[in-house]
Parts: C-alpha cells; structure tokens; sequence
C-alpha cells in the first residue's frame, strides 16, 4: 500500500554557533552529518530572503554537498539539505522562513501487487473511459478482448491537443506505442536515468493520455521522475519535480501554442507534509491544475499528503478517490471531505513497460487519479476560459460530476449519457490500420471511440 515513511535519522550537531548577523567569515565551518530536511522561505514576509543567503547563516552554500535541491521559481522558493539539531534550532528562529520539514520517503498510490504483463494491446477502450459518459457492465471474463470490450464517448475531436501533462511519478517508457511520440521525459531527480523501471508512471502516463487506452490523446505529456525504480523516493525530490514543472510552466506558457498545465500526482502518504502541500498550492496559484491520489489506506484523505490539498477548504488540487466498476467505492480508498471526485481505480487496463505494446491491469487511486488528469486535459483544449482557471476548472468537474448512491461524486467528461447508443460515421487514426467508429458530430454533439478486434500487428503497424 503507497504511503510516505517518515525515515528516522540520528540528529548531529552540524553547524556550531553560527550568528545571523556575523560576517561570513565568523560563521563556524559546516559539520557534515545529520538528516536531509526542507526548508520553504516564507514569501509573504516584508523581505523574504534569497535561498543563499538562508543557506549562509548555516553556515552553508549552494554547491556545498550537502545541500541536495535549491528551489527556485516564481511560486516558491527554498532548499532542502542534510542539518543536525543546531541549525534545525537556528532555522525555527528564522521569522522568514515558512516550513521546515524532515524529508520523506514517498511511494505510488498503488494498490494491487504489480504481475508480470499480462496483455498485448488492442484496439478497445477500457471500462474507465465508458464509465466518462454512460453506464458500464463488468466485463464477461478476462481475456482481451473482454477487458477492452468498452466504447469511449466524448464531445470534442482535439482530445487535449496542446495540453501539457505532467507525470510526477516513476518515468515513463516513452517508445510505447500509445503515446505516438507525443510523450518525452523532461526531469528526472536521478539526473540521466529517465527509465521507468518501475511501469508505474506509464500506466498513469497511458490513461491520461495515451491512445487507445487513454482520455486526451492528443495532449503533450511530460514525464517528471520523483519516484524510484520500486516507486518510492523522498519528498524533497518531489517537491523539486514540482519546481521543474512550475518552470516550465512559465517558461512554455508565453508560447503561440500554449493551451495550459496539469500536474498528475499518483502518490499518497501516511500523514500530512506541509511542504509538500504548499508546493502544490503555490501551483494552482501560479495556473497549474493539479489533480492528486486520495491514498490506499481507507482512512480519511484529509490526513495523508497530498490528498490533503483537495475539498472545498484544501489548497485548489483535485483529490480523486477510485471506485470499481460496479462503481462502487473501492475498499482500499480513502475518503472523506477532502475527497473532491471519485473515478475509475480497480482493475484499469493501460500501458506498461518492457514492449511498445504491452499493457497491464492495476488498481489504486494512482490509476483513479489520470482519469480526472486527462478530463482536466482534455477541457483545456476546449475552453480556454477553464484552462486559464483552476478553481473554474475544480468547479466545472464538480458541476459536472454524477452523484452516486451516497450522494459522492463520480468524474464524467460532459458527454450525455446516451452516448454509446448512438453511431456516426467512423474516422481514421493517424496510425495506419486503426480506426475510430463515430467520429462526426450527430445531433447529441458527442463523439465515439470503438474499436474493433484487431491484430497487434495491424494496431501497430
């Protein structure tokens, strides 16, 4: 079951003595030693500081080697690096500084054991992305062509052209057939090593926006790897995948293409970590959606991160619990006010590692989590007024949402729910080979994705 681990460091005395207000040259020589914390300057004071010059009352530098992350974008600003009890002592004194947090270790909001894959792909939709717009049945046994035995409806042929999709996750294997070159790793807090050992960042990557097997298929994704091979990592790596998106965001949004930012978070954790919460608000603030995992431990989300940043009184994130395809609550998600959304999280079919066609079933609100990403997506591309807006969006998704029995709320995209009984006439796929039936608009003003059964080699040829 995902969670953060508080790891437990013995505490070393690393900075002896030093005094704010000294020249540089009377500050005690650093001391190595101690655990790795996050330390947020507080920007709403008078004169929030500059991270150097927190760093030199400890005594410390930007390229000292203990200092693992600077963050520095418009949103927020701060460090994270390894300090014993004295400087942690000095830092709680500092009026300007906002968070001072150990880091920790942060997992996938996974709940079944990965299995080996299981499937090659096929040109059908998966009960997740009928379940969008109209009623789903579960599927009559577990072959192939019964798990992607579904048809996706939805109301706009762009599917999330232009939208930036950030995976905050485990990498993605971007020469997977359903991103169609459209995915590429953009950061990854091991430096080089981009590769998703892990498969499950390209799982979320392919329900968000693969195709085939994903919602806006026609959208940018972007990998961002805070997560390791076994899908865990610290918070401070994922705080700074945060700050590289929130970078790009700014930097990619004065562009002539640019339609907007979605940050997918698939990771959960067992109490709440303020650093992370306010790296998640300082995005919404900056113009990012932020969709996240409510967590596994069917508890109340509003005590894990960063669940915790979703509700009506949470920091602007979307917070999506999963249910199965009974829709039915799963018994494993959390719940609770900081909920916002429920949406498809057992049994989800969508894109693995190892070949450019496999796929695999997994469940958790980490699969739950890039269905509300790829509807977020996918509006962006329509409506430029939702795009620009977070809390607009939030309140569209919401508006929008189908009430369940116990008055929770199940994601949809808009579609009318008559949809899949309808036809129209069919459309080619840019891939050779593949086709979409009902691609034109009829008089409902709702589209299809059905496939039929095809071979693999047809599918990817």
């Amino acid at each position: 079951m995902a969670k953060f681990i508080l790891s437990f460091f013995a505490l070393a005395a690393i900075c002896v003595n030093p005094i704010y207000a000294v020249p540089d040259g009377d500050v005690q020589a650093h001391q190595s030693g101690g655990a790795e914390h996050i330390v947020i300057i507080d920007s709403a004071h008078p004169a929030p500081p500059a991270v150097a010059e927190v760093l030199n009352r400890l005594a410390l530098d930007p390229n000292h080697p203990d200092v693992k992350w600077i963050y520095n974008n418009s949103a927020f600003t701060g460090f994270s690096a390894s300090m014993g009890s004295h400087c942690l002592g000095l830092l709680a004194n500092m009026s300007d500084v906002s968070t001072v947090e150990k880091a920790m270790t942060v997992s996938s909001a996974l709940v079944m054991p990965r299995q080996a894959p299981q499937y090659f792909s096929r040109a059908s939709a998966p009960w997740g992305l009928q379940s969008l717009a109209s009623p789903v049945q579960p599927p009559r046994g577990s072959s192939i062509s019964a798990e992607l035995g579904y048809t996706y409806s939805y109301t706009d042929t762009s599917l999330g052209a232009g939208s930036d999709v950030y995976i905050l996750d485990t990498g993605i294997y971007t020469q997977h057939n359903i991103f169609g070159g459209r995915a590429k790793m953009a950061w990854s807090f091991q430096g080089d090593n981009v590769a998703d050992n892990d498969g499950h960042g390209t799982h979320v990557a392919g329900t968000a926006a693969g195709s085939i097997l994903g919602i806006a298929s026609n959208a940018n994704i972007w990998g961002i790897k805070g997560l390791a091979g076994d899908g865990s990592g610290w918070s401070s790596n994922v705080i700074a995948g945060i700050d590289f998106v929130l970078k790009q965001h700014e930097a990619r949004r004065g562009g002539p293409d640019f339609v907007g930012s979605v940050l997918s978070m698939s990771l959960s954790s067992g109490t709440v970590v303020a650093a992370i919460d306010s790296a998640v608000a300082a995005c919404v603030n900056a113009g990012i959606h932020v969709c996240v995992a409510a967590g596994n431990e069917g508890v109340d989300a509003c005590s894990a991160s960063p669940a915790s940043s979703g509700g009506a009184n949470g920091r602007g994130a979307i917070t999506v619990g999963a249910v199965d395809v009974n829709l039915k609550h799963a018994d494993f998600s959390n719940y609770g006010s900081c909920v916002d959304v429920y949406a498809p999280g057992v049994d989800v079919v969508s894109s693995w590692i190892g070949a450019p066609n496999v796929i695999n079933v997994l469940s958790g609100t980490s699969m739950a989590t890039p269905h509300v990403s790829g509807v977020v997506a996918y509006l962006m591309a329509r409506n430029p007024e939702l795009a620009a807006s977070p809390a607009l969006m939030k309140k569209w998704i919401l508006d929008n949402a189908r009430p369940l029995a116990d008055g929770t709320l199940l994601l949809t995209n808009g579609a009318p729910a008559a949809a899949a009984a309808s036809s129209g006439k069919k459309v080619r796929d840019a891939r050779p080979d593949f086709v979409f039936a009902d691609e034109d608009h009829n008089s409902s003003g709702f589209l299809h994705r059905a496939f039929t059964k095809l071979d693999v080699s047809q599918l990817w040829s």
